[in-house]
């Protein structure tokens, strides 16, 4: 087998290997032992499928006894174990030895469908600044697949940025909860209430009146949005200081979609959060 069709990877080279290449395209990780007996029966099958879906489906070898790291951090207990990626996720897995035609249907189903080609034309239009089509091709796709993630993300922010919230708030009604889609919700959470505001009009009342928690809510939604979010937080944390009734508590579930949107790694959520905690408790 050519490097091309299958590729040897180890703690070290994953990220590369399998999270970034699966950007790009399906990527099926093997992770196995010489040691293992099931796994020599199904490698020749899994590289044989590597052979003929090449270009469309990339085939990863991982010795997990060499690599112990990139296993314990998938959960693998035992193997062989098959976990395909998508976009930097495990997007289907199987562990033991299937037969052929099962691991057939297991790439077969990683490859783009109906649902897939019209968010990847969707993508393309909308880049091209072509709104309308996007959003038709979205819709369309959601018809296909009224699960697809992408397709779901794409036509909630396309209605976003034209100021539909309803229509956002209706199509993410029911992936409430779900982390697939909580970026888009908190960003509409932050649009909706920064819609229509005055800045100038906001800073003068929090100038006016410190203790006005309506102000300072409003006025944080507002430097959310302009991503202006150190002086977005300090509004925020006055409402939550101010108020904790305010629209059923309403500052700190803001600072939870702030911490959402700029990460759980980022120094502003770390510090804010260690402040949020010192204000409740």
């Amino acid at each position: 087998m050519t490097t091309e069709t299958v590729v040897n990877t180890n703690d070290g080279t994953f990220t590369a290997d399998v999270l970034d290449r699966s950007h790009e395209l399906p990527v099926v990780v093997d992770f196995w032992a010489p040691w293992c007996g099931p796994c020599r029966v199904i490698g020749p099958i899994l590289e044989e499928l590597a052979a003929e879906y090449a270009g469309r489906v990339q085939l990863v070898k991982l010795n997990t006894d060499e690599s112990p790291q990139m296993a314990t951090q998938y959960g693998i207990t035992g193997i062989p174990a098959v976990k395909a990626f998508k976009d930097g996720e495990v997007a289907s897995e199987f562990v033991g030895a299937l037969p052929e035609p099962r691991i057939r249907a297991f790439f077969e189903s990683l490859l783009p469908n109906e649902a897939d080609r019209l968010v990847a034309e969707a993508e393309s239009v909308r880049a091209a600044g072509d709104l309308g089509a996007a959003r038709m091709h979205l819709q369309a796709a959601l018809q296909h697949d009224p699960e697809h993630e992408r397709a779901t993300v794409g036509l909630a922010g396309i209605l976003l940025d034209e100021g539909d919230f309803d229509g956002a708030d209706e199509l993410l009604a029911q992936w409430e909860g779900d982390p697939r889609f909580g970026r888009v919700l908190a960003s509409m959470h932050f649009r909706r209430d920064a819609a229509g505001q005055d800045r100038a009009a906001l800073e003068a009342r929090v100038e006016a009146n410190p203790d006005d928690a309506e102000a300072h809510f409003l006025l944080a939604n507002v430097l959310g949005v302009a991503d202006e979010w150190e002086e977005c937080v300090e509004h925020l944390l006055a409402t939550v200081r101010l108020d904790r009734s305010f629209r059923e508590d309403a500052g700190r579930l803001r600072l939870l979609d702030t911490f959402l949107l700029l990460g759980e790694e980022h120094e502003l959520t770390e510090e804010s959060r260690r402040r949020l905690t010192n204000l409740l408790f």
